[in-house]
């Protein structure tokens, strides 16, 4: 094992005496309260894991992911930040990178003559950092760093920080990348999940993977109040979500809205599913559902909107190619609205 070295840092406002030493694999205790396993968790039958049960959770919450992980270790011979750890019962609780020493057990196992793999750099905190302190190191790991967690996972550790440990939403928007209207989102969104969703349809481990259907809903106030003045509650929402028919995918949750504000299309959309909602809105909605027609929408609304001043710089202009593209769009547009009239006095031209 190298010598440590001693450092002097800034954790949370203070500065922190650590040392920066390898250790010894075996003497690495994983957290089972990481963060990133906290549903895996939260659904077993006992309440402590033990190594073995945190290693599968950490390997198989994002199989491919952990794969381009350990790859890129691998590749780089070695990690480039060190993990973070803390004493624990004549050993050191990771309290920052379980992942990678996963990953470093692993290529140990790969490669057991390798030795690289059966120390890692660690930083070592003192005995008297606070548990805000280590919060603070798991946020800028995690919600500033570049291995973010997953959404579900950083909305119940803000929610967590907030509910539990009193931390302010100001406090939180200074120690994140988020905007506090993000982390208002964030945190209602879990509580939705958590107290509505997960009760009635959490069976399926892979559910946690729809969270951003409820950070679409609850950044919609309209379609809250929507869903609301037609009769319906989050429970309903839920049973969408569980439903692929009607809610095949989070961003679908952006057309709910227009959706049920055409009867019509509300109508097919619980009746039949989402697919037929949208082709029924296609007839009542086109500049929804189609591209061309939203340009077109568009472009009306822009030439509408059109300033004396810029139209008398168009005239002012000798060969103008803005006057083209709007004598163009005329052209062609009359065209079309021609061939409609004929069509429905039943004249087709030729």
């Amino acid at each position: 094992m190298n010598s440590a070295k001693a450092l002097s840092i800034p954790l949370d406002g203070k500065n922190i005496s650590l040392l920066l030493e390898e250790i010894a694999i075996e003497n690495l205790l994983l957290d089972e309260t990481n963060p990133r396993i906290s549903f895996f968790r939260d659904n077993q039958p006992t309440e402590k894991l033990n190594e073995d049960e945190i290693i599968y959770a950490l390997i198989n919450k994002k199989p491919e992911a952990f794969r381009k992980l350990k790859d890129s270790i691998h590749n780089n011979k070695g990690i480039m930040n060190p993990i973070w750890v803390e004493h624990e019962k004549g050993c050191y609780k990771v309290i920052e990178g379980n992942t990678r020493v996963v990953v470093y057990k692993l290529l140990s196992k790969d490669e057991p003559n390798e030795n690289r793999w059966k120390t890692i750099p660690s930083y070592i905190l003192p005995s008297q950092v606070s548990e805000g302190q280590k919060d603070f190191i798991r946020l800028q790991s995690h919600l500033r760093g570049t291995t973010p967690w997953d959404a579900y996972e950083k909305a119940k550790y803000l929610f967590n920080l907030w509910d539990q440990d009193g931390w302010s939403k100001d406090r939180l928007e200074k120690q994140t990348k988020m905007t506090k209207k993000q982390i208002d989102e964030a945190i209602e969104a879990y509580q939705l999940m958590e107290e509505q969703y997960l009760p009635a349809h959490g069976d399926d481990p892979n559910e946690v993977s729809k969270f951003s259907y409820f950070v679409e809903y609850v950044k919609d106030k309209k379609l809250k109040k929507l869903v609301q003045e037609k009769g319906y509650g989050v429970k309903d929402f839920c049973d969408w979500v569980f439903d692929k028919e009607k809610l095949p995918t989070g961003q679908d949750v952006r057309r709910l809205r227009d959706i049920l504000e055409v009867d019509d299309a509300g109508k097919a959309f619980l009746k039949k599913g989402f697919s037929s909602a949208m082709e029924v809105l296609a007839c009542w909605r086109p500049n929804v559902v189609s591209p061309l027609y939203r340009d077109i929408e568009n472009v009306t609304d822009e030439l509408k909107n059109l300033s004396v001043n810029e139209i008398d710089e168009i005239i002012s202009e000798k060969t103008s190619e803005k006057e083209k593209l709007i004598k163009n769009l005329a052209i062609w547009s009359q065209k079309i609205a021609n061939m409609i009239e004929s069509e429905k006095r039943g004249v087709r031209k030729t």
